[in-house]
């Protein structure tokens, strides 16, 4: 039930659940004198993040520290590890593990593995589903069988199936480091999610931890601000219209702060 609220919770702080939440408040004291000013409220907080030109502000504000913090060249390391996220389960009318929104991760981590830089592949992330009796297999096991179909060999591969948050996939894959006497572990995950996992490795690590993270940032939803070309007037007004799409990415990017945020009350980073 805690990890459900953890999940349930923050939908009622991002802009779609706050915005509704504002309305239902001045729908039900519409007599009241702030009743205007609470529907134009949420109608701001609706409508801002919604807009392209706010939305790649917030996706750069992440991944422009995330790019600065991936190396170059990058270093060969003792294991590469893909965190949860981006994939499909195998089940009908799906013919196998499909990728998804951030499937990145799991590319980037075969590629790394084919240009030599660890040999070792551990992919990680529990099967998050609130439904009684889901078959989905963990998030971990969809991405071993993914990884053997686009050529890693199996005896190459390390699972973590249980951790359904980057804390906890922290704290496991900390006491596998250990248990292996690993002394560098690429750390792979999309752009706007690095710097709170990197965060969360640190802090699970500790100080006395001998292995070393190397970040390795990927996913990422825009070109850095340089190629992004010259601004016309068709460009700049479509970055001025809302759209759901940027809603949603602008929701994501919160949700990243958000979390650092209880991650550091909680001493998880």
């Amino acid at each position: 039930m805690a990890f459900l609220l953890t999940k349930l919770l923050p939908l009622f702080i991002y802009p779609l659940g706050l915005s509704i939440g504002l309305n239902l408040l001045a729908l039900l004291n519409r007599r009241r004198k702030w009743s205007p000013w609470c529907a134009s409220s949420a109608l701001v907080i609706l409508i801002l993040p919604a807009m392209p030109l706010v939305s790649d502000e917030l996706v750069w504000s992440l991944e422009e520290r995330s790019a600065a913090l991936t190396p170059f060249p990058i270093p060969k390391a003792d294991a590469v590890l893909v965190l949860g996220g981006g994939l499909k389960p195998n089940l009908s009318p799906r013919r196998g593990v499909e990728v998804g929104e951030a499937g990145d991760r799991l590319i980037t981590g075969i590629r790394l593995m084919r240009q030599g830089k660890a040999a070792v592949l551990i992919t990680s992330g529990a099967q998050i589903n609130f439904n009684n009796n889901n078959p989905a297999s963990p998030e971990a096991i969809s991405a071993k069988i993914l990884a053997i179909e686009l050529g890693v060999p199996e005896y190459k591969i390390l699972v973590n199936p249980k951790s359904r948050t980057t804390a906890e996939e922290a704290q496991a894959i900390n006491k596998l480091g250990s248990k292996k006497n690993w002394r560098h572990l690429l750390l792979v995950t999309s752009a706007i999610h690095m710097p709170r996992a990197l965060a969360s490795f640190k802090k699970q690590f500790g100080k006395t931890s001998k292995i070393e993270l190397i970040p390795i940032s990927c996913d990422y939803q825009l070109a850095s601000r340089k190629n992004e070309g010259t601004a016309s007037f068709g460009g700049t007004l479509k970055k001025l219209l809302p759209d759901a799409e940027h809603l949603y990415i602008s929701s994501n990017i919160l949700k990243e702060y958000l979390g650092l945020f209880i991650y550091k009350l909680k001493g998880d980073a």
